[in-house]
């Protein structure tokens, strides 16, 4: 299952996510994945969601706020996290990929790209290529060799979480920024 995940805006290429969708059906020999856009809309909707039905792929639309409680269940179910963003700096669903050791593929602006450079974490697209992210989507969930890439990107995954990301370490750091005062 390919997951987009968080609020549901422009500037985060959905209409990019839906037209990269066409290839995953197209190019799969076996079961084409499921998709899932999940999270509470910030925008009109009713366009994406015509294209989406016209695609031969299951895509399964949870349009409302999403319970904390609820995000482990929808995140584990996920072997695919995606990020098509047109635009941005940072995004809290790229964290939480990183808690939740997910494979991604993620548009290369701001920190986001900066991050999956850095690490490793994720396949990078250039913002707005539907072409470019549908053809990673398809080798991380139709092509030989699918379940080893995505595991590999899990694992870095999970290795920027429990290191530079880790929360002991976020704390770490901002201690060295902040001194306390001298008494």
């Amino acid at each position: 299952m390919i997951l987009f995940f968080g609020l549901l805006r422009p500037y985060k290429g959905l209409d990019i996510l839906i037209r990269a969708a066409e290839q995953l059906a197209a190019g799969s020999s076996e079961m084409a994945p499921e998709l899932w856009i999940v999270g509470n809309p910030r925008m009109n909707v009713d366009d994406l969601k015509a294209a989406a039905s016209k695609l031969p792929l299951e895509v399964r639309w949870l349009t409302r706020f999403i319970e904390d409680p609820e995000i482990p269940a929808i995140m584990r179910r996920a072997d695919v996290l995606v990020l098509p963003y047109l635009d941005g700096e940072q995004s809290g669903v790229l964290y939480t990929g990183l808690a939740f050791g997910k494979a991604m593929v993620v548009s290369d602006v701001g920190g986001i790209g900066e991050v999956a450079r850095e690490h490793g974490i994720a396949r990078l697209v250039a913002p707005g290529d539907a072409d470019a992210l549908g053809r990673e989507l398809s080798e991380l969930t139709c092509g030989d060799g699918a379940a080893a890439a995505r595991e590999a990107l899990a694992a870095r995954s999970r290795a920027a979480a429990d290191g530079p990301f880790a929360w002991d370490e976020i704390a770490r750091q901002t201690c060295l920024f902040y001194p306390s005062p001298s008494p």
